[in-house]
């Protein structure tokens, strides 16, 4: 049988920070309830830090007085309505969120969502024997504080008594929402994984079943999305947008104003998660000799845990990755699941080793936000990563971000997998906190793109360690020196350096002398052990393998470059035309190229063998209207409908086939079904209007 979770200790080498410095003067209960009680879902972390910095009651009663004056939507009146409403809000979730619980409504799931987005606009309220009390809320949603325009929060009384909690897509799932007595197993295709999301397992699977058929679309699509009409069971996305939504209070103020109160600058970051896990990272853009981009990452996790089970020690880690545009806009986005088993022996080898996790992807041209979230599914521990790449458009002149390691070995360029950092023969292991003892090799990497021949037969690179202000080293090598173009790599030896922290400084030069560019990171020499490293890297599939045309392409379909997505998808699709996913993303391109005809050539062998799935009956019956075939059009958007229920986007173009042949009852029925699915369609509305005139 199963053992006990352990926690496999992942140890870091750095510098120990001091303890924040908090107010020693105790919070009389007053304010103690304002700060607890009374603002707990308001008060960002900088007002709570400062707030907590403050030494007098006279201070944070006058603190108190300007937080409500921020939040003032009538400055200058006798009245703040904000703060007469917020306490107006407490009142009534005490009052009516706190009957038959051994504590206030404000506390209660309920409460918290009423208190910041008061009255929801709707209310569907679910008591029936074969689920547990459940009830669903819409609002309003704000665009500016990241939420769609309508959304909506299931809510459900946990083993069928008590409060009503909030679900949570990724922690949940639909089987908390039904008795075990009540999880009958269904059709071959509900118990089938295809198309669910890959966390629920069977009786989720069920659960989700007999929702759908006992209670309509409506309630079983609120168990994975929080937008109504949403079709794809991506249950990150929800889970992010849950986080957008309860952020939303405290992001409606400018809190920059705390810090101005206090008269000094501090930043105390505080983690109210307990499944949430700190990490070390590091996150590169590299060009392989290939041409193609590479957004490398190594993610350590402050712990790993593990479980046990027959002498085996266990942890399935799942990464999922997104790559969005300035606008907020999803560019890319890939899940990998991860399996780490060892033996016992192997566990005494790694145990105090720093656990690291290397992947990387191709990355089209463009500025983005890097987001990774690391989930260890048999802790239910979580870490993520934020960061903004950028690689410039065409071919200037610009020099990557440096790369300090303390490892490089050189491997076969020929065939093999793809591993994270990997230029040409070149296998680079960063440093993740630029640490480094006396007796290690320091070795820097860089690239320089756009180099002319002027550059590329005069140019100097010249290499500075810095120290206190001070140079302590330095060294100058011609461009034409490294046999690579691109790629500089060099090494320096640690021992001729006493501990501290450093500045290592790359300037390009021309021939005449002048810098045009440079880049610099900062190192530590410590005089201290570092632990030793236990590197767990995905090996991607070979650089010539049709993957890598398939992501590009897609990225530049989701970022709107659609000729170059047609040449990359169809070099995918061209090498593996047998595969559903590569001819539909293929076939999407051509459908936004305006080439109908051709996504239909691409589709139809697929098609017609019986395959279940949305996307490519979707895009069949797309390739049809758009070649003035409704009729054919409507059979596989018939399918499409039968793969994934009822989709307001099919729906509609089902609407629109049915009244090209003339069968307006059918359109009107199509066009309804939409309508009770979204009804913020006045579009659609208007169209019906028309045909019944």
């Amino acid at each position: 049988m199963k053992g006990k979770i352990i926690a496999l200790l992942v140890f870091s080498a750095g510098f120990l920070l001091p303890a924040l410095a908090f107010s020693q003067i105790p919070l009389s209960p007053k304010h103690k309830a304002w700060l607890e009680n009374e603002v707990v879902y308001i008060i960002t972390d900088k007002e709570k830090d400062v707030f907590l910095k403050l030494e007098t009651e006279h201070d944070r009663g006058r603190f108190i007085e300007e937080f409500w004056k921020q939040r003032d939507p009538t400055p200058g009146t006798p009245r703040n309505e904000f703060q007469e409403e917020h306490y107006r809000r407490i009142d009534f979730a005490n009052k009516t969120f706190g009957r038959g619980i051994p504590y206030q409504g404000w506390r209660t799931d309920c409460g918290r969502i009423y208190i910041m987005f008061g009255m929801p606009i709707d209310v569907q309220r679910i008591r029936g024997g074969d689920v547990y009390p459940m009830e669903i809320w819409y609002y309003h949603g704000n665009p500016a504080y990241g939420q769609p325009s309508v959304f909506r929060l299931l809510f459900f009384q946990q083993g069928g008594g008590g409060e009503f909690k909030l679900y949570r897509p990724i922690f949940d799932g639909p089987k908390a929402l039904v008795p075990y007595t009540f999880r009958t197993p269904q059709s071959e295709t509900m118990n089938s994984s295809r198309g669910f999301p890959t966390t629920w397992d069977a009786m989720d699977r069920q659960a989700y079943s007999l929702l759908m058929e006992s209670y309509g679309p409506d309630v079983a699509e609120a168990t994975y999305s929080f937008v109504p009409g949403v079709r794809d069971m991506n249950i990150l996305h929800s889970q992010i947008l849950l986080a957008d939504i309860e952020s939303a209070p405290k992001k409606k103020v400018n809190d920059a104003y705390a810090y101005d109160f206090l008269e000094h600058k501090a930043t105390v970051e505080v983690s109210y998660s307990v499944r949430f896990i700190g990490n070390r990272s590091a996150v590169s853009v590299l060009q392989d000799p290939s041409d193609i981009f590479f957004l490398s990452y190594v993610i350590v996790p402050d712990n790993l845990s593990m479980d046990s089970y027959e002498n085996k020690y266990l942890s399935d880690l799942k990464t999922t990755l997104r790559l969005s545009d300035p606008g907020g806009k999803t560019v890319f986005q890939q899940e990998k699941y991860i399996p780490i088993e060892l033996r016992k022996e192997e566990l005494k080898a790694v145990e105090k080793s720093s656990f690291q996790l290397y992947d990387a992807i191709p990355i089209i041209p463009g500025t983005y936000t890097f987001n990774l979230l690391l989930e260890n599914t048999v802790s239910k521990e979580f870490t993520t990563i934020e960061k903004k790449v950028s690689i410039p458009e065409g071919n200037p002149l610009w020099m990557s971000p440096l790369v300090l390691a303390r490892k490089v070995t050189k491997e076969s360029t020929s065939g093999g997998a793809y591993r994270a950092y990997k230029v040409g023969p070149l296998l680079i292991y960063p440093c993740l906190n630029n640490t480094f003892q006396a007796k290690d090799r320091l070795y820097l990497f860089s690239q320089i793109h756009g180099l002319d021949a002027e550059l590329m037969n005069g140019g100097a690179l010249r290499y500075s360690i810095i120290k206190n202000g001070l140079t302590v080293y330095s060294s100058r090598k011609n461009v034409r020196d490294y046999p690579a173009g691109r790629d500089f790599l060099e090494e320096f030896s640690m021992d001729k350096f006493s501990p501290g922290a450093y500045t290592i400084r790359v300037g390009l030069f021309d021939k005449a002398g002048r810098e045009i560019l440079s880049q610099r990171a900062e190192f530590i020499l410590w005089d201290k052990a570092i632990p030793s490293t236990w590197v767990v890297a995905q090996a991607n599939p070979p650089l010539d393998d049709p993957y890598y045309a398939y992501i590009l392409g897609s990225e530049f379909l989701n970022k709107g470059d659609i000729s170059s997505a047609r040449t990359e998808l169809g070099r995918a699709y061209e090498k593996k035309p047998d595969s559903v996913e590569y001819a539909v993303a293929f076939a999407k391109a051509l459908l936004l190229y305006e080439e109908p005809g051709r996504a239909k050539d691409v589709l139809l062998p697929l098609g017609d063998k019986g395959i279940r799935n949305y996307d490519l009956y979707n895009s069949l019956g797309r390739a049809f209207q758009e070649t003035d075939e409704p009729k054919e059009a409507i059979a596989y958007y018939q399918k499409a409908l039968a793969s994934d229920g009822n989709v307001v986007e099919v729906l509609n173009s089902l609407g629109e086939c049915y009244l090209k042949i003339g069968d307006k009852e059918q359109a009107l029925r199509a066009w309804k079904k939409s309508l009770e699915i979204n009804p913020k369609q006045e579009h659609i509305k208007k169209l019906m209007d028309e045909i019944k005139k």
